[in-house]
């Protein structure tokens, strides 16, 4: 259980605990802001957690396939072998190259247990902002006139208010002036805080059986170094990447070079031998590796 702290204490860890957060949806059990007006509470950390909020980062593959990613969700306790091609990919600086950093980058949320104040019998919910949603969390903490808006006695529901869907979607968030309970009734204060999610990280085995068990009561748990490495198979990744480089590079058309016929070398003048010429036209665009392997990356995992 998370030490018992004052109320002041309480505002401070937290907002020293937001200035570290790098800040670079729907389903069952889960919220998501609809289009226009939202009401929501945010509850405070239950059992293991420390504070309100859980940093959750995954990476997408290109068949689709997601895995949290270790250092950012466990806050660089934990290695993450993705994270380590991404850099990779990035430090070799050719525009494929950059393109597929980008699609297996990190993308991050920051989840945390809300209640719906349209839809209450729903009880807990997990909600998984991102960036422009938590900055605004955020900010409202770090106002005098709001503090710990989590308090189940003195907090502060937050409104958010939802603009467009998909790529054009947007958000503005408020907290209401007013300080209120989580909830007058007893019994449903009790029942929300049991059945709201702990949301602490939990590391699973090699074992992909025994993960279930393992992450019993967590909602994120995390997969060990090797076993990403083994599941996506991220170890052949530098192999395949030369290999990928290589075979683009033999499809690529011979440069071609003019030269003048041989000559006795005391028959030529220092003025006319001409450089090498290349045929500019004949040469095709810069290599592409990065493209080679991430199709081999979606054909190796569709094989798994």
């Amino acid at each position: 259980m998370a030490k018992k702290l004052s109320k002041a204490e309480r505002v401070k860890a937290l907002r020293d605990k937001l200035k570290t957060q790098d800040l670079g949806g729907g389903g069952a059990g889960f919220y998501s802001p609809k289009v226009g007006k939202n009401t929501i509470r945010i509850l405070p950390e239950v059992r293991d957690m420390d504070f309100f909020f859980q940093p959750v980062g995954r990476h997408y593959f290109p068949d689709g396939r997601k895995v949290y990613c270790p250092s950012f969700t466990t806050e660089k306790e934990k290695d993450c072998p993705v994270c380590e091609i991404v850099k990779e990919l990035h430090s070799i600086g050719d525009k494929q190259s950059k393109k597929l950093a980008s699609s297996l980058g990190v993308r991050r949320s920051w989840w945390m247990n809300v209640i719906d104040r349209d839809n209450e019998e729903s009880g807990p919910l997990m909600y998984t902002p991102g960036v422009m949603v938590f900055n605004s969390i955020i900010s409202l903490i770090n106002d005098p006139d709001y503090g710990d808006i989590t308090d189940i006695d003195e907090g502060s529901d937050i409104i958010i208010a939802r603009d467009g869907t998909g790529i054009d979607t947007s958000y503005e968030v408020h907290g209401r002036r007013k300080e209120s309970a989580l909830t007058d009734d007893d019994e449903m204060l009790e029942e929300w805080l049991d059945k709201a999610k702990d949301l602490t990280w939990v590391e699973v085995s090699e074992d992909p059986e025994e993960d279930d068990e393992l992450s019993e009561g967590h909602a994120v748990h995390i997969v060990p170094y090797d076993r990403i490495v083994e599941d996506f198979g991220l170890d052949s990744f530098d192999d395949e990447y030369e290999e990928a480089e290589e075979e683009e590079s033999d499809r690529r058309p011979k440069r071609k070079t003019k030269r003048k016929p041989v000559v006795e070398e005391d028959e030529v003048e220092e003025d006319e031998v001409e450089e090498d010429e290349v045929e500019e036209d004949e040469v095709e665009d810069e290599v592409e590796p990065a493209k080679e392997v991430k199709r081999r990356i979606a054909r190796r995992s569709r094989r798994r």
